[in-house]
């Protein structure tokens, strides 16, 4: 997501509704109502015969619980629908049987906090906040032992407001604001023992102002002023970048100028 990992993930209530939808045929149980609509105990198959979901229905819409299948057998997804409230918890899972992803639809919308699962180990990955099907809030992803490696801000599906990474051991690694999607304000990357790296500015998510380098032990290596996202010193510009190279040939370890064009 510039931020890590990625940010809205999973699959939508409508997306599962038209599967839901699709390719229907009516075996015993499965009944329509006088208006055609589903009605009672259905259950959908695969054109192999496995179970691609069961459900109740009442007046054409899910009702309770309904489970979803991959076409293996194993199961998908568990919806439990609150007609009442118009909502409905789902829990999504992979393959392998392990829960993949758990939360709210209100009126068919994400809405609340949404938890995302590792494939491999269960540990949780992110947690995305939803209102009214947007993202809005702080999205948070987790390293495996529950640590959180990244905080970013989002509003009305735009990231909005703080963006934190941290390191494992939970020191801060980076700092930074966006504003309307683009990264502006402040800008600073440490070392893992807290030591300031870089610090400079971004101006609608380009490099602007001085920025300041500094080596592990905290004196400065250099300084390079940009403008909108150019060098305004191309010719010092181009030094620094051949002494980061020179660097990374003889260490391995990349270093690099944090900058946008």
């Amino acid at each position: 997501m510039g931020s890590g990992m990625s940010v809205k993930s999973g699959i939508s209530l409508w997306f599962l509704l038209l599967l839901i939808a699709g390719s229907a045929m009516v075996h015993g149980q499965n009944r329509l109502d006088e208006r055609g609509r589903k009605t009672g105990q259905w259950k959908e198959e695969y054109p192999d015969g496995t179970t691609r979901y069961e459900a109740e229905f009442h007046e054409g819409e899910p009702v309770g619980m309904m489970t979803r299948y991959f076409d293996t057998g194993i199961k998908s997804a568990e919806m439990y629908f609150d007609t009442v409230r118009g909502r409905c918890f789902t829990r999504m899972f992979y393959e392998n049987g392990k829960l993949a992803a758990e939360g709210w639809f209100v009126n068919r919308e994400k809405d609340s906090v949404w938890t995302y699962y590792s494939e491999y180990d269960g540990s949780v990955r992110i947690r995305e906040p939803y209102e009214d099907g947007s993202l809005n809030g702080t999205v948070r992803n987790y390293y495996p032992d529950g640590g959180v490696s990244e905080e970013i801000g989002w509003r009305k599906d735009e990231k909005s407001g703080d963006w934190n990474q941290f390191y494992e051991n939970g020191a801060l690694r980076l700092s930074g604001s966006y504003r309307q999607d683009m990264l502006n304000g402040g800008y600073e990357v440490f070392y893992p023992d807290s030591t300031l790296k870089i610090k400079g500015i971004y101006k609608d998510d380009q490099s602007h102002g001085t920025w300041v380098y500094f080596d592990e032990a905290g004196n400065e290596v250099y300084s390079i002023e940009f403008d909108e996202g150019k060098a305004v010193d191309q010719a010092k510009y181009l030094e620094v970048m051949d002494e980061l190279l020179r660097r990374f040939e003889e260490t391995g370890e990349p270093v690099t100028i944090e900058h946008k064009d």
